[in-house]
């Protein structure tokens, strides 16, 4: 066998260690792919390492002989951690193995505890997988408490938001309805949905939510779903909810939300103007179910009832005042405020009209909203009327142009309509164009002889270039020390990539 001199060995290990130099060189020169299959395998040998080793607690044999089963979990890689847990059950020391960690012999103790531990080992396991698709980093009393049953589902996202809709799914009916509850549901699939497409796991912690998990959801839902602003904004609005129980059950020691400001839509036009409603009076449809639309549309458009409070509505909620006016004394369903309304002519005509044809003593025979809406939208295009219409609209018509148009105070408005706070009315009040011309028009003759221009110059004045501001020019400004030290920074890193490869160009010839 040939002897190789220390001078041969040391040429050898020169040779070994320059050829993954080389092919470092040759790939990152020519900036072939095979460097992301370089990375990719050290990122594998990175990967989270799981261990349990069990053993006798000797020193606690009881009097049949008996010693405790206790287990060692150990966690190697980015968070190296050891966690200790007792197994609940006893080994006979006679029959325990410590080098293949089972018991020895084929009697039936043996076998049944064999079979227990493979079972524990399992679960531990499963526990570890499931953490693993929830974080990166794993620590070995996190499995512990997973597998002992410490850890609860409220330490996830989607299991705090299980958990609400569960909850919520009880109070539909008393004090939720039942439209909050499949909105809730849409957001958790949402959720869910993002999760899977993000971060590739079925679910993360609810301390691993910051404000970038926030906003990338609210661009997962403008861009990969393309939502409208408005609903993509609902959707946030109701994680923000599930957030904030987290941060009452103290799962959270601070809001996420807090520095996150939705982007808002532009509010449109939501009252039909005048001329829109006219149409709307004055013009038959094809379909008795359209007219009946169109009906009920103008009831909510002269009284500012809501399409909820309207199929609620008896004869019984008609009350008649001392002066012989017609009144409609109801409680909104939304907000349980008592909602007062004097009824005018043209909803005295619509009741008159549909008198008697809703069973149980109700006021209308109402559609379902599905029903209504795909009505309104073609009644609005048999009109000439270029927008879409929803029920609700009939509301906002109301609080705009038949009130605060006609001289009615938002404060009257905001009582009419049953809203708790006057804020919400002036959501729905605008002041038309209509109105607004009425009113300069007042001031106008109301100030016609109270402001003159009488004894002023009336010779134009001789206007002189203002010289006080200099102009500013960025290229004659000196560089700041900072700007200074980032070329300077810059240069220097230039210089030594070109240095490293002129000495690897020379070091490969």
């Amino acid at each position: 066998m040939k002897k190789h001199s220390p001078k041969d060995r040391q040429e050898q290990r020169f040779r070994l260690a320059r050829v993954p130099l080389q092919r470092f060189a040759q790939v990152f020169i020519s900036g072939q792919k095979p460097i992301r299959s370089i990375i990719a395998t050290k990122m594998k040998s990175m990967k989270t390492e799981f261990k349990v080793l069990l053993y006798l607690k000797r020193n606690g044999q009881d009097a049949e002989g008996l010693c405790p089963l206790m287990g060692r979990i150990t966690v190697k890689g980015k968070t190296n951690s050891v966690a200790q847990f007792a197994c609940k059950f006893k080994v006979n020391p006679n029959l325990w193995n410590a080098t293949s960690q089972r018991c020895t012999g084929k009697s039936k103790v043996a076998v049944y505890t064999n079979r227990e531990i493979e079972k524990m080992l399992l679960l531990l396991r499963q526990r570890y997988n499931e953490l693993l698709d929830m974080k990166a980093d794993i620590t070995a009393e996190e499995i512990k408490n997973t597998f002992q049953g410490i850890a609860t589902a409220q330490a996830t996202l989607l299991g705090l938001f299980r958990e609400h809709n569960e909850e919520y799914a009880l109070r539909v009916g008393v004090n939720r309805k039942e439209n909050s509850f499949y909105q809730y549901k849409n957001t958790y699939h949402h959720v869910a949905g993002y999760i899977t497409d993000k971060y590739k796991v079925s679910d993360i912690p609810v301390k691993a939510l910051d404000g970038s998990f926030i906003e990338s959801f609210e661009l997962y839902l403008r861009i990969d779903k393309g939502m409208q602003t408005g609903s993509s904004i609902g959707h946030v609005q109701r994680l923000k909810h599930i957030v904030q129980t987290a941060v009452y059950r103290g799962i959270l020691s601070f809001n996420p939300f807090k520095e996150f400001t939705p982007l808002k839509p532009k509010q449109k036009q939501l009252y039909l103007t005048r001329e829109e409603l006219e149409k709307l009076m004055t013009t038959t449809f094809d379909t008795p179910n359209r007219n009946f639309t169109r009906d009920m549309f103008l009831f909510s458009a002269f009284t500012g009832i809501c399409y909820c409070d309207m199929c609620n509505l008896r004869e019984s909620n008609i009350v008649k005042a001392d002066d012989g006016s017609l009144w409609i004394e109801t409680k909104r369903q939304k907000t349980g405020t008592p909602e007062n309304v004097r009824l005018l002519d043209i909803a005295i005509t619509i009741i008159e009209k549909y008198k008697g044809m809703a069973p149980d003593g109700k006021l209308f025979p109402m559609l379902h909203n599905t029903s209504f809406n795909p009505h309104l939208k073609k009644i609005a295009k048999q009109c000439g009327i270029d927008r879409n219409l929803c029920f609700h609209q009939a509301r906002h018509t109301f609080a705009s142009v038949v009130c605060i148009s006609q001289g009615v105070p938002i404060e009257t408005v905001s009582k009419i309509m049953g809203h708790r706070n006057i804020s919400t009315t002036q959501r729905y009040a605008k002041i038309t164009q209509e109105k607004i011309d009425r009113d300069v028009t007042a001031l106008s003759f109301n100030i016609e002889d109270k402001f003159t221009l009488q004894g002023i110059d009336s010779e134009p004045s001789h206007i002189l270039k203002d010289v006080s501001r200099r102009k500013y020019r960025p290229s004659k400004r000196p560089m700041t020390k900072s700007e200074k030290r980032t070329i300077i920074f810059v240069f220097r890193g230039f210089v030594c990539i070109l240095g490293a490869w002129i000495l690897m160009r020379t070091y490969l010839k």
